[in-house]
């Protein structure tokens, strides 16, 4: 059997086996919007935690990773921030998050930003620009695909072959299995992306420098690739700003919806105590992988194929489709989870918010169709753009971002007004677009696009809602009051127990 051929036989078993897994978790019998959407809201620490690193690590960090790293250097390092300023957010929103969505059955952002502000208009746009800026996002993740599938078999299933592969295997095992199915496939995708990615970053480094210590790579790296190994000083605003920009990860939808999800709130502290462990760990193999192939194989066409590029010319065909199937794996448990997400955006908060009296199988029905829309349009954008993956979701997290102000008003600023939020908003996702696509304007001081829209949105927002009339009483009590009263029976118990053990 050709070499390719035993790479893509791997690579197919594995496919196999993850529809399998979201067929056989899924939930038998009659779906409800919370079982399909939220998992009934009973998501355990293991499967919340991998889950969480599945969708957080797509193919922007296994394939878009290594493609930044080889291009550009260690000036990508600026992103390591992001698996800590991710979780730290799982820290201070999930918690509340998590109360709010158990009290009153919340399954989106928009639903409890716009019951919070009052304002079906408000809840509209923030789905609106959610979807908006998943599609950027779900491109960049069939994009992976196809390169994954087009570098394996050198080329004898095309890109555009590869990336309608992905969106089939996908498309069957969300259909079938809705977010349990999805955090399950999640939970085998996340063990095999760490395991395998190690892997093939011993077997690289084994192979191109003769041992396992990769101190002659980075010496290597320095002397004569000094450029990629310094972070250049026109980049430093950019470097110190980007964290801000980060955040977006944790706003984004498929990321936020899992503080949902969980059967408690223990579950979000220990995921923002031990993801970072996971997610920063990840990088190292990867870091080695796109040196070496700076070093040992330079030139490469798209900068995006150095991880199957270099496993092709040095891993035996086993390894290459089991690490493969790795790389898949970071793609699809991404993908999947923001078709899953798109999915309950549409349908909770823009289909059932204009016919709230459509039965669950209806509202499923519609949200299932389209996932099929949603997906093939992204599948049809990834066939027309040249971006950097890293590009791709830079632009898509920024977007997201802009949600950021509106949802912490409706978690802890009682000063926080419908206007607000609302002109807030508007005013961050243009200026998101503006700067990133108008030259004229575009990274202003060399910060990001959404860096920018985000300080505008907040200067918007707070100076308006200054001025502005704030929610109702009754609102603000619902809200407000119930987190406060939420907050004194988790303290009290808290204080009386360091009083028992200082006695």
């Amino acid at each position: 059997m050709e070499r390719w051929m035993i790479i893509l036989l791997i690579v197919a078993i594995y496919c196999a086996v993850v529809i399998a897994v979201g067929v056989f978790t899924r939930t038998k019998g009659q779906t409800t919007l919370q079982d399909y959407f939220v998992g009934n809201r009973s998501i355990g620490a293991f499967v919340s935690f991998f889950t969480y690193v599945a969708t957080f690590h797509s193919s922007f960090a296994f394939i878009g990773a290594a493609g930044q790293m080889y291009s550009s250097g260690i000036k990508f390092f600026a992103t390591f921030t992001s698996c800590v300023v991710s979780p730290l957010m799982i820290y201070i929103i999930g918690r509340p998050t998590w109360y709010l969505g158990k009290k009153y059955n919340y399954m989106t952002q928009g639903e409890l930003v716009g019951d919070y502000y009052e304002s079906k208009a408000l809840r509209y746009l923030v789905a609106v620009v959610s979807l908006i800026f998943l599609v950027p996002y779900l491109q960049s993740q069939i994009a992976a695909g196809g390169i994954i599938f087009e570098t394996i078999t050198e080329g004898r299933i095309s890109y555009l072959m590869g990336c309608v592969i992905l969106y089939a295997v996908i498309i069957c095992y969300i259909l079938l299995g809705g977010f349990k199915a999805v955090a399950w496939t999640d939970t085998v995708q996340g063990i095999l992306m760490i395991v395998m990615i190690w892997i093939a970053g011993g077997v690289i480094l084994l192979r191109t420098t003769g041992s396992l210590d990769w101190t002659s790579l980075m010496q290597t790296m320095a002397t004569n690739y000094s450029d990629r190994v310094l972070i250049p000083a026109e980049y430093w605003p950019t470097y110190m700003t980007s964290f801000i920009s980060l955040f977006g990860i944790s706003i984004y939808p498929p990321s936020f919806q899992r503080f949902f999800a969980v059967k408690n709130p223990k579950s979000l502290k220990w995921l923002s105590v031990t993801t970072p462990i996971y997610l920063i760990f990840f990088y190292v193999p990867i870091m080695i992988i796109a040196f070496a192939g700076v070093i040992y194989m330079p030139g490469l066409e798209s900068a995006d194929q150095v991880v199957p590029m270099m496993l092709t010319q040095y891993a035996s065909p086993v390894l290459v489709g089991l690490v493969m199937s790795g790389a898949l794996a970071a793609t699809m448990s991404s993908t999947d989870s923001q078709l899953h997400s798109a999915s309950s955006i549409f349908t909770v908060d823009l289909y059932k918010g204009v016919r709230p009296q459509a039965s669950d199988k209806k509202a499923l029905f519609a949200g299932k169709a389209f996932i099929v829309v949603i997906s093939a349009a992204a599948l049809i954008l990834s066939q027309y753009s040249n971006a950097l993956i890293t590009t791709i979701v830079t632009i898509a997290l920024g977007g997201c971002l802009q949600v950021l102000p509106s949802l912490i008003g409706a978690l802890f600023w009682r000063g926080a007004s419908k206007a607000g939020a609302f002109s807030g908003l508007v005013v961050g996702v243009l200026v998101v677009i503006l700067t990133q696509y108008v030259p004229a304007i575009q990274a202003p001081l060399g910060l990001s696009s959404g860096f920018w829209g985000l300080v505008c949105n907040l200067l918007v927002f707070v100076v308006v809602s200054k001025l502005t009339p704030k929610p109702s009483q009754a609102t603000l009590e619902k809200f407000h009051g119930y987190l406060d009263q939420v907050n004194r029976e988790y303290e009290e118990p808290q204080v009386a127990v360091k009083k028992e053990v200082v006695q």
